[in-house]
């Protein structure tokens, strides 16, 4: 049977589909939402035209498919099309072409301040006329002040609500035709109108008739993909005459590219619903209980229908719950987790996506753009992190390389240019809390200056010391001078974030050095969640600290991951560059991961009513520190702890036999009768203690210290508010974690024999660098002891060689 079908729009806005046969003829009509039928069609008539429609409104004459994005396809496509090409193009000029001759007359005549408001409402309404693919990247460009001037990009902030729906007919016959279902039949009630509308879809709210549940049914656009492939390919044919024009380090093709492909993969459902469902069972494999995504409805999803079981909720930026700081705390581990362990970042932050149930748990919603982080980039935003904490800025050049914010080949126009220690300072300022007005005060109020004063102690002003004086000092000026531009500035110009005013200054660094410094794609989205997460914070607290929360999500992942690269990042971190523990992040480390494990393990847990949370760090920790395979951060306690011993035990021998090595009288030599004096002393004279041993000494009065407050604290039992005991150690939990891990413990225990013999080997090898000649020029004491220390070395180190065997027999 011939069949043909038209798509038809009539003056009065009506929009008709008919479809025609050798023996009938077909009309549907759709106005404002509200079905028209000349006569009572039946039912296979509808189904055909449905059929009809679909041929036009999903996947008809468009270079490539849903999550296909292909560039080159699309330039031969649109080859054979140039009248296509040309129709959007002059389409876009007239739309546009108003607002472009508004903005360069406003330049002309020094009103740009004045309209800016008027300007940037009139950006919104024109991004949003000229369809999905503009409003996509007028909400990527909100962020992107180097790209597009600040003054117009927060007028597009709006785009996130401000979508007009398509014809809810429309919508509710995709439903039935992508699913092959009758709505009445599959649902007891459905919304006549979406509850919500975006650039490339809307939700109605149902319930299902077989199960009673609430559902959220979300409808694509038609022709939406049709739209998107010839916007992109018209964005990625201009992008690099705008490139040469403004001379930028960013690559505009690239940054095209990356947008089409996140558009493209928006459009296929499927892949929505893989990483909503991926992202619920990534969080609860890692015990992150406070925090998920709305549970998919398989059968009822398709390319272009995505129903998912509906959740209660409140917008967690318009929430009043006391619990508010909480939820954004667990945003965050969310967001780390995902950008540094699953690899998969959702792209769309907005408020909007982030709700708090009425139990108090986080929702994310809508994952149709997600990016993917490989783990090579992971482990550099964790080494930039470990160099940030351990201020070793020598190495953030090497740093941004691999953040790829500076090609390779620009590394030494970095260095020179000044900008490492300028991103270092703003996120040293970031890190004091309180959002960029609380740092600022603080750093006005520190009234840093009179450099003289400060280097008047040294000689040499060209010295080394007084170098790195002068450099820190000038530092600390810039920061002040940053501090009281920024509170110069008047209200609105003020940022509330502190990510970010850090955001937009990178983004002013890389227009002023755009020959450098280029912003990569993943750091846009990772921003955005972060200014997101933190204006929510800052308006429940305004100390909260955007960089204090990332910390207990650090601390879990350098404590759990034990590879090569987390070991360097973990050891940059406790030690910075020297060879020294340092305590305090040591405590910090321990603290952030309870921290961490209370605020997501469970509700009652981050609201501080349950110890799941802290049963939770200790168990962890305890698979860390107890490990029966060893790992670097076993490795490292061993060592520091066979470290303490060995100071430890050598400082109480020379305190009590400290006659023995420095008698209240001169001994004389008498050969064989005063050698076994000779040989004590030489024994004594090895046991010396140095600088690094005073140190390690202090550390051990430290824990000490702590220990014993810690055993006050518990057995005076103090209550907090919820009732539970406060106290930094848990002893009944951490000795139940003991008890499961005997055959563990034995192992700990013979490796701890060997660092102990490690240590001391290397300690005595240190006394054996003496040259002969001077050995002949010293006392007998001296020279029996440089002899004893190689001796000594040599058979310590057999000894650890063979208990290392050992422990690789008792894995056996």
């Amino acid at each position: 049977m011939h069949k043909t079908m038209a798509l038809v729009r009539n003056a009065g806005g009506l929009l008709v589909f008919i479809l025609t046969t050798s023996s009938s003829t077909t009309i549907l009509a759709f106005r404002g939402g509200i079905r028209n039928r000349p006569n009572a069609a039946s039912t296979a008539h509808r189904l055909h035209a449905a059929e009809a429609a679909s041929a036009t409104t999903y996947g008809a004459d468009v270079p490539y498919r849903e999550a296909s994005y292909d560039p080159h396809a699309a330039a031969e496509f649109y080859k054979d099309r140039p009248v296509e090409s040309l129709s959007r193009l002059t389409q876009i000029v007239s739309k546009s072409s108003g607002f472009i001759a508004d903005t360069i007359l406003d330049a002309k005549l020094n009103r740009e301040v004045e309209l800016v408001d008027q300007r940037s409402e009139e950006l919104l309404e024109l991004v949003s006329e000229l369809g999905p693919t503009f409003i996509k990247i007028g909400q990527a460009l909100s962020t992107r002040t180097d790209l597009l001037p600040a003054k117009y990009a927060k007028g597009l902030v709006g785009l996130q609500d401000a979508v007009p729906p398509f014809s809810a007919e429309l919508g509710r016959r995709v439903i039935e035709r992508e699913l092959n279902i009758n709505i009445e039949e599959t649902f007891s009630e459905l919304s006549l109108e979406p509850v919500a509308s975006a650039s490339i879809g809307q939700v109605y709210r149902g319930t299902l008739r077989e199960t009673g549940e609430e559902v959220a049914v979300k409808v694509q656009r038609p022709a939406v993909l049709s739209d998107v492939a010839l916007d992109l390919h018209m964005l990625r044919t201009l992008a690099p005459v705008y490139q040469r024009s403004k001379e930028i380090n960013t690559d505009l093709v690239g940054l095209v590219d990356a947008w089409g492909e996140g558009f493209v993969n928006e459009l296929d459902y499927r892949k929505e619903a893989r990483a909503t469902t991926e992202f619920s069972k990534a969080m609860k494999e890692r015990q992150l209980g406070s925090v998920f995504a709305p549970e998919v409805v398989e059968h009822l999803s398709s390319t272009h229908v995505l129903t998912t079981k509906w959740v209660d909720g409140e917008r967690l930026s318009d929430s009043d719950a006391d619990d508010v700081p909480r939820l954004c705390g667990v945003a965050l581990n969310a967001y780390l987790t995902m950008l540094l362990d699953t690899g998969t970042l959702h792209c769309d932050p907005h408020p909007g996506n982030l709700l708090r149930t009425p139990d108090g748990r986080l929702c994310i919603l809508d994952w149709g753009m997600v990016i993917n982080v490989p783990e090579d980039l992971q482990l550099s935003l964790l080494e930039f992190i470990a160099d940030l904490n351990a201020e070793n800025y020598e190495d953030v050049p090497d740093d941004l390389v691999k953040l790829q914010f500076v090609p390779e080949h620009k590394i030494d126009e970095l260095r020179q240019s000044g900008l490492t220690v300028a991103i270092s300072n703003m996120l040293s300022l970031a890190a004091e809390g309180g959002g960029p007005k609380g740092a600022m005060q603080r750093m006005v109020a520190q009234n840093k200056e009179r450099y003289a004063e400060a280097l008047a102690e040294f000689d040499d002003l060209d010295s080394k010391e007084a170098t790195e004086v002068r450099q820190r000092l000038f530092r600390e000026d810039w920061k002040k001078q940053m501090a009281e531009d920024a509170m110069s500035r008047s209200g609105d110009q003020v940022s509330t974030s502190t990510t970010m005013d850090v955001t937009m200054k990178i983004e002013e660094m890389q227009e002023q050095n755009a020959d450098v410094f280029a912003i990569p794609d993943y750091f846009v989205y990772m921003s955005r969640a972060f200014s997101t997460l933190e204006g929510i914070g800052l308006s429940s607290d305004p100390n909260y600290s955007i960089l204090q929360e990332c910390y207990p999500y650090l601390a879990k992942r350098l404590l759990s991951d034990d590879s090569p690269r987390a070991r360097g990042a973990l050891r940059m971190l406790l030690y910075g560059k020297g060879d020294e523990l340092d305590l305090g992040k040591v405590r910090e480390l321990s603290d952030g991961l309870e921290s961490y494990s209370s605020s997501t393990t469970s509700v009652q847990s981050g609201r501080g009513r349950s110890q799941e949370g802290r049963n939770a760090a200790v168990e962890q920790l305890a698979d860390v520190l107890l490990s029966e395979e060893g790992n670097y951060v076993q490795e490292l306690l061993l060592r520091e702890s066979a470290a303490a011993l060995d100071a430890t035990v050598r400082d109480a021998i020379l305190t009590t036999l400290e006659p023995l090595r420095n008698p209240p009288f001169p001994v004389p030599s008498l050969g064989l009768f005063t050698l076994p004096l000779e040989v004590a002393k030489a024994s004594l004279e090895l046991q010396t203690i140095d600088d690094i041993d005073r140190k390690k000494l202090e550390n051990v009065k430290i824990l000490t210290s702590a220990l014993g407050k810690s055993r006050g604290s518990s057995a005076s039992t103090r209550k907090s508010r919820s009732g539970l005991t406060d106290g930094s150690v848990d002893v009944g939990r951490l000795l139940q974690e003991v008890n499961k891990r005997q055959r563990a413990l034995s192992r700990i225990g013979v490796r701890f024999a060997g660092s102990l013999a490690h240590i001391q080997a290397r300690r005595l090898r240190a006394r054996t660098s003496t040259t002969v000649s001077d050995l002949e020029e010293r006392r007998a004491s001296e020279v029996i002891a440089e002899r004893l220390a190689g001796l000594g070395a040599d058979t310590l180190d057999e000894l650890a060689g063979a208990i290392s065997s050992l422990d690789k027999d008792l894995n056996m």
